[in-house]
């Protein structure tokens, strides 16, 4: 089974995550996978713009695979994840043309991570963001980066710290998401609005787009060396160990929020 499919509609390249488990958990290849697709998409004379969409009736990203989380037990390989994590979300800052997260069921950890990277996103109307990793012994390095380049200080540390849910519309007062819609008209809602920045003047949206995501870009990248710290130590700590082997006993590793 393929973990991204891709398929076109008119101009715009549709990247859906395809992992077996409807919450779509992210590991080291699925994550390469995708980083894959999006520089295809990129390249390609033919994409004016590019949808990433969980699936119908599937989640964005409930975050890390913890198959792959709860086997982190050397600095080595907790760097690498931060390596892969880091890439990952540079790659959609990086592409040229216009990004739209489709955002449904819940974005979760690495998967609200990664949805903040987009030029715009949709969220529906049953759709969550949550940001979990403090209340289950994960550090929240990459989050706190993320969050408050995106939103401020108090916003992430909010969203951080609560350890709650964010619901569709507080999540648009906070600028987090652009638009709201029903889920079943979420993926043709993201397609029009992919379409309509796809017209857009290739050199001027690019160009613009490049000065506009540098922050974060810079962010990342400044903050890749003390993530790896923070992820050693706590991963080292194993406190987290009880939650994914809680999560593993009953849900088969769908991961929620693990690599943030």
């Amino acid at each position: 089974m393929a973990l991204i499919d891709v398929t076109d509609v008119d101009r715009t390249r549709v990247l859906t995550l395809a992992h077996e488990k409807p919450t779509n958990p992210f590991g080291k290849e699925m994550a390469h996978l995708f980083m894959e697709a999006v520089g295809k998409a990129d390249a390609d004379d033919d994409v004016d713009a590019v949808v990433v969409f969980g699936g119908q009736d599937r989640c964005f990203s409930a975050g890390g695979n913890f198959n792959e989380a709860r086997l982190l037990a050397t600095d080595e390989a907790i760097n690498e994840t931060i390596d892969w994590c880091t890439d990952l979300y540079l790659s959609v800052l990086n592409t040229r043309k216009p990004t739209v997260a489709a955002i449904d069921r819940h974005a979760i950890g690495l998967g609200f991570q990664l949805a903040m990277m987009f030029d715009w996103k949709i969220m529906s109307t049953r759709a969550d963001l949550v940001m979990p990793e403090l209340e289950h012994g994960i550090g929240a390095s990459m989050a706190a980066t993320i969050l408050s380049t995106a939103c401020g200080h108090d916003v992430a540390r909010h969203v951080i710290m609560s350890c709650r849910p964010i619901g569709p519309d507080t999540a648009r007062d906070r600028r987090m998401v652009d638009e709201i819609c029903e889920p079943e008209f979420l993926l043709e809602r993201a397609l029009q609005r992919a379409a309509r920045m796809g017209r857009y003047p290739e050199i001027a949206f690019s160009a613009t787009k490049r000065v506009l995501v540098t922050p974060m870009r810079e962010a990342l990248e400044n903050s890749r060396e003390a993530s790896k710290a923070v992820h050693r130590a706590t991963f080292g700590a194993k406190a987290m160990h009880k939650h994914f082997d809680n999560v593993l006993g009953t849900g088969g590793g769908q991961g929620r929020g693990a690599a943030s």
